[in-house]
């Protein structure tokens, strides 16, 4: 197994193996260490930690497609793209709370801009009206100038409208993909992209020839939602995944979720009046509220250790 590993990361190969999931590994973690030592270790003792049959897990790094991962480093290489780990400084401390965090990610960009600032995720509907997408940027811009990152899904509408408006503004902001980094979507938003990652930086924690797909987006959405210590929602529908991602922020991973009203009429703002009713989210109509609330949350993000995973039967 660790022969394979001269030019794939190791935490990339874990990754590949088929049903072994951020919660599995995050055990295999605690016990082993780092990536290099859990490839190392034996079948029969990762099938104790995991609590599956040994012949199970022997079968799941058979299957490892090594060449896929091969050429997907080359690729990354070429595109001067790089590997964060869960194992590495630079993975950002809201991930590492998480109960799920992302075991490796694909980055253009900077690794640096995960860790330099506190990242408040903003999003929205995709079909945004003007006035969303203005709100949207000036909470991006407010945010930008206390001394923030803007994270969020690099989507139409609120999404890019935020990123656009950290970047006028001389600010970092980082996307995160629902797809691999050499399918970016949508892809009208090549520009934006480039331009995001000379400042910030666009990243994705599929392999990087994983076209969009609508199973894809539930999966990203926890990223964004896990990042920092908050989320603000501007015109979201009562289904959409806006909703999904800041209900993800505040039930799974407890974190403050700031909601901006709007037109009772519209059902663009439903979701956000739905939230502010069922009591997980606070009604600000400025971002200086905003910023105040997820500051005091900052603080407490950064000072909190990482959930206890606990052990449950197959690889999660």
């Amino acid at each position: 197994m660790t022969a394979n590993l001269n030019d794939v990361d190791p935490a990339v190969a874990l990754q590949a193996i088929e049903g072994w999931g951020p919660r599995a590994i995050d055990r295999l973690a605690a016990e082993f260490g780092d990536a290099s030592t859990i490839l190392a270790a034996s079948d029969a003792a990762i099938a104790a930690v995991l609590g599956v049959a040994e012949a199970a897990v022997g079968r799941a790094r058979r299957r490892l497609p090594w060449s896929t991962l091969r050429r997907e480093t080359r690729w990354l290489r070429r595109h001067g793209a790089v590997v964060v780990t869960r194992f590495d400084d630079a993975m950002p401390a809201g991930w590492r709370g998480m109960i799920d965090p992302p075991v490796a990610v694909r980055l253009r960009g900077s690794p640096d801009v995960l860790r330099a600032r506190p990242g408040v995720a903003i999003v929205g509907a995709r079909r945004c009206s003007p006035i969303g997408a203005d709100l949207a940027a000036r909470f991006a811009i407010a945010f930008v100038e206390a001394g923030w990152t803007i994270v969020s899904g690099g989507a139409r509408g609120i999404d890019a409208a935020a990123h656009r408006a950290a970047l006028r503004v001389g600010g970092s902001t980082i996307a995160i993909l629902g797809s691999g980094l050499a399918c970016p979507y949508p892809p009208e938003h090549d520009t934006l992209y480039d331009a995001i990652s000379e400042s910030g930086a666009v990243l994705s924690e599929f392999q990087s020839t994983v076209e969009p797909r609508p199973a894809n987006f539930p999966v990203r959405n926890r990223l964004v939602a896990g990042f920092g210590p908050g989320t603000v929602v501007i015109e979201a529908g009562a289904r959409s995944g806006a909703l999904i991602t800041a209900r993800l922020a505040a039930e799974d991973y407890g974190r403050e979720v700031v909601a901006v009203p709007g037109r009772a009429d519209l059902d663009t703002h439903a979701g956000c009046h739905r939230a502010i009713r069922e009591g997980w989210a606070t009604l600000v109509d400025d971002p200086a509220q905003a910023i105040e609330l997820l500051s005091s949350q900052w603080g407490l993000l950064m000072a909190e250790p990482g959930p206890a995973v606990e052990s449950r039967e197959g690889f999660d």
